[in-house]
């Protein structure tokens, strides 16, 4: 579901109506008509179906005798709202507000055209026409921009994000809702405020990030009252608020709390199109907890109410729901029928979680009825959607982890500013220990993974000694421990280009960045101290450290470079295996030796593409090239860049299970079509593995 608010154009609807009323008694013509549509939405307000319909046709018979095709638009436009409001009719919603439009575009007052584009935008949504809506929705935004309305602005940014959201596209949507928040609180508008907290917390729910989710929900609430509440309610959002919020519970197992608000949020039974909501939401709590008989009278209960008002969305969803519950109740037949419903109207919609929920129906389905053929179809089909929505839900995160990290950097930021002139010594003294405690640290740190070099090295002379009747399986502890050992020799070479980073910000005086920088430097150490206990890490918490290192160095370089991570294909980078820091020493020679003596815009691009059981990585840097760079190096530094060039060459090769260890890795120097130098690409191959 996504937030649909109508704004309250008269706050006092009841003392606007006996004041139109005099107003209509001396107007003639089209002020006559005007008076009318006002008074219509001041009973739309008061909910008064009958009067507000009334008074919507008194203005549009009026309007079309006199020609007048302003007043024909908002007579159109209340009707539209009234279907919507009053009934969740979204037929005749998205029908009168597209006459609406139809006279809109034929007359040069615009006024009230924004609303138009929410009724059809939100009716076409609901019958699960997303690109429609996209269409519509990018009109209100174009037409905010236009009139310069920050709170229009903020309104079809949530719109973006909700449809982006319900079609899967979560990076997406996160980057617009982040948008929308970013704009509400520039206008301290606390109804804005709220809204764009509520996208958010919507989208959490959606990556199945409940805890953030909860977060949100309840941020919310903090800044709930009356005006807030009022217009969730006039916006026909406030069951759906209070439903996600109670389904949070239930996805976090705590289903007292959920069943405590399910109690309290119930809607009285008149309000019909607000209990199918809460008939869905309550089934799918039962079903959470496997009361399946009862989950399914809920269901069933929704669905009949989602088909009324032709609600595609919550149909689709009803459907797949109850395809689920026949499934857990053993009723192969009924559960193929819903689950085939349900995945037709999400292939249209191009849904994708409820495309994946629908195969994944139908795969075990089969696989009950010993229809292997069927089953392993459907089951291939429910994998690849699978993944698709992994892989957006790690992007999502990835977005929202990015954000939440800026957020808390900003606000760092502003607590040392503020402190700044009270605590500048001991600033500056607590650094210096700082940097005491992380250079001792260090030194343990070198010489803890040297001592571990050399135990590594005397295990693995016993091993060859004593398991020599044993070749297979002495070759592959003997493959472990020289990938052990390689890793060794990477992590001192590693550390110390952190200090000597730390100790230049010292030389420099810039005590607030160095104190940052070591902040950051803290938490990578310790990732590297966890992660160098283990053989292979997963690609997701090696691109974790990579970002924190890559992070650092641009707080070093003043933000000098900019950097992106892709993934070209369905890489799943929590399920992929390799051994811990191997692409840093790539993305550490690119900035040193390739960007930082460029003029100019300065990139750095990291590609993953996955396929035949190979993981592909591309480091490309625009830098001045191998050649250039070479002229400015001293011999020191490209001895240890050999070195380091010959260690991962030799990890890589180890790992993939290959002699050559020219087979692993390629560098290629770019040029333009002139020969002039463009850059430098790196291309690792790297053996998936997924079980470890």
């Amino acid at each position: 579901m996504i937030l649909f608010i109508v704004p309250a154009a008269f706050p006092a609807a009841a003392q606007n109506i006996d004041s139109l009323k005099k107003v209509l008694l001396l107007a003639k013509d089209t002020h006559q008509i005007d008076c009318l549509n006002a008074l219509s939405n001041a009973y739309i307000l008061l909910e008064k179906k009958d009067a507000a319909e009334y008074y919507a046709t008194q203005a549009g018979d009026k309007a079309r005798s006199l020609n007048y095709n302003y007043g024909l638009a908002v007579s159109f436009a209340r009707r539209s709202q009234i279907a919507k409001h009053f009934d969740d009719d979204f037929i005749n919603s998205e029908k009168w507000g597209k006459e609406s439009l139809y006279w809109y575009d034929r007359t040069a007052n615009k006024e009230g055209i924004n609303k138009v584009y929410d009724y059809v935008a939100f009716a076409v949504f609901a019958q699960s026409r997303f690109e429609e809506a996209l269409y519509y929705t990018e009109k209100n935004y174009a037409f905010a921009k236009q009139k310069n309305s920050l709170l229009g602005l903020i309104h079809a940014l949530t719109w973006l994000s909700a449809i982006h959201r319900s079609t899967g596209n979560y990076e997406k949507s996160f980057l617009m809702a982040r948008q929308g928040y970013e704009l509400a609180l520039t206008t301290k508008n606390k109804v804005s405020i709220s809204t764009s907290l509520y996208h958010i917390a919507q989208l959490y729910a959606q990556i199945e990030d409940f805890p953030n989710a909860l977060i949100y929900f309840r941020r919310v609430l903090q800044m709930d009252d009356d005006e807030i509440r009022n217009e969730r309610i006039q916006g026909d959002i406030d069951i759906w608020f209070k439903m996600e919020f109670a389904e949070v519970f239930s996805h976090l197992n705590q289903f007292d709390s959920a069943w405590y608000y399910y109690n309290l949020f119930k809607p009285s039974v008149d309000k019909a199109a607000y209990l199918r909501v809460y008939w869905i939401s309550t089934g799918e709590c039962y079903f959470l907890q496997k009361d399946y008989h009862n989950a399914l009278k809920n269901f069933q209960l929704g669905l009949a109410e989602h088909i009324k008002l032709n609600d595609r969305n919550e149909i689709m969803r009803a459907l797949l729901d109850l395809g689920k519950t026949y499934l857990a109740l053993g009723n192969n037949a009924a559960a193929l029928q819903y689950g085939r419903d349900g995945l037709a109207i999400a292939l249209q919609t191009k849904a994708k979680q409820f495309i994946r929920d629908g195969f994944l129906i139908l795969s075990t389905t089969f696989e009950r009825m010993q229809q292997a053929d069927s089953s392993n179809f459907y089951y291939r089909k429910y994998v690849y959607w699978k993944e698709s929505m992994a892989n957006d839900q790690l992007k999502a995160k990835l977005t929202a982890y990015r954000y939440e990290e800026q957020i808390k950097l900003l606000d760092k930021e502003n607590q040392l500013q503020q402190q700044h002139l009270k605590r500048s010594l001991e600033h500056r003294r607590m650094l210096i220990i700082g940097i005491g405690i992380i250079l001792l640290l260090g030194v343990i740190i070198i010489r803890f993974i040297m001592l571990k070099r050399k135990i590594l090295q005397n295990e693995l002379h016993i091993q060859k000694l004593e398991n020599e009747s044993k070749q297979a399986a002495f070759q592959q502890q003997t493959t472990e421990l020289e990938m052990q050992a390689l890793r060794a020799q990477m992590n001192p070479h590693f550390i110390f280009n952190c200090l000597s980073s730390i100790n230049s910000f010292i030389l420099k005086n810039e005590s607030e960045t160095a104190s940052d920088y070591l902040t950051k430097f803290a938490r990578l150490i310790r990732m590297v101290m966890h992660n160098s206990k283990e053989p292979v890490i997963t690609l997701e918490e090696e691109l974790e450290m990579l970002q924190l290192y890559l992070d650092m160095e641009r707080l070093r370089f003043k933000n000098a470079f900019d950097y992106t991570i892709i993934f070209k294909n369905e890489v799943d980078a929590a399920f992929i295996y390799i051994p811990p820091l191997l692409l840093q020493p790539f993305a550490e020679n690119a900035i040193w030796h390739g960007l930082l003596h460029k003029e100019g815009e300065k990139q750095l691009s990291i590609t993953f593409s996955a396929g035949n059981g190979l993981l592909h990585c591309s480091i490309i840097d625009n830098g001045i090239g191998r050649k250039a760079a070479t002229t400015l190096k001293s011999k020191s530094a490209e001895k240890q860049k050999s070195m380091g060039l010959k260690i991962t060459r030799e990890r890589l090769a180890l790992f993939n299970g290959v002699k050559d260890p020219q087979n692993v890795l390629e560098v290629e120097d770019l040029f333009d079509k002139n020969g002039h130098a463009t850059g430098t690409r790196v291309l690792l191959t790297i053996r998936v593995k997924t079980n470890i």
